[in-house]
């Protein structure tokens, strides 16, 4: 197998943007003005992107669990492919961590939690544990946004540098001979 599946690329590109908007969302949402219920509305689609970030990795996790993979290329080094299987399951875990963080944050206030205005249960934690949530959110943000500055410069190292096959592997561009 030389390409992902489908649906594993579906969810990598979908959740790609995702998580894009949801961390330019969270890190400027205080520059968005309160007045007129702007910066609210800013932070509802942030949490409901969030929550549904969660589900998706969920479903990602099963779905890549049943399904094989492409083999990472033979020349890989071994440093490569560990480097390869750690941003990969590194991902996977913030994709978990980040929004389930910033969940249990939403117990902080008193302000309802909702997923595209449908009601959603808050964790039922206290509100410095819910501050606490909230801090580590903020610090998993920036350590997600390193981890896919990290994909980006590998990225770019796979198409400029080793000239490989790579990136039709997730569905761009075609495979050279």
């Amino acid at each position: 197998m030389s390409r992902y599946s489908k649906v594993a690329i579906t969810l990598h590109w979908l959740m790609a943007l995702m998580i894009i908007g949801n961390l330019a969302g969270g890190f400027l949402h205080d520059f968005v003005p309160r007045e007129g219920g702007q910066r609210a509305l800013v932070m509802d689609f942030h949490k409901s992107f969030g929550l549904t970030i969660i589900a998706l990795t969920l479903f990602r996790l099963g779905w890549r669990l049943g399904h094989s993979v492409p083999a990472l290329p033979a020349y890989f080094t071994g440093g490569e492919r560990l480097l390869a299987k750690a941003a990969h399951w590194g991902f996977y875990a913030m994709m978990l961590a980040l929004p389930l963080s910033g969940w249990v944050a939403a117990d902080r206030n008193d302000r309802p939690l909702a997923w595209f205005g449908l009601p959603v249960s808050k964790f039922g934690v206290d509100k410095a544990t819910g501050s606490a949530a909230n801090e580590l959110h903020e610090i998993l943000g920036w350590a997600m946004l390193a981890l896919l500055a990290l994909h980006i410069v590998g990225i770019i190292k796979h198409l400029v540098m080793d000239r490989d096959n790579l990136m039709p592997r997730m569905g761009v561009g075609k495979p050279r001979a």
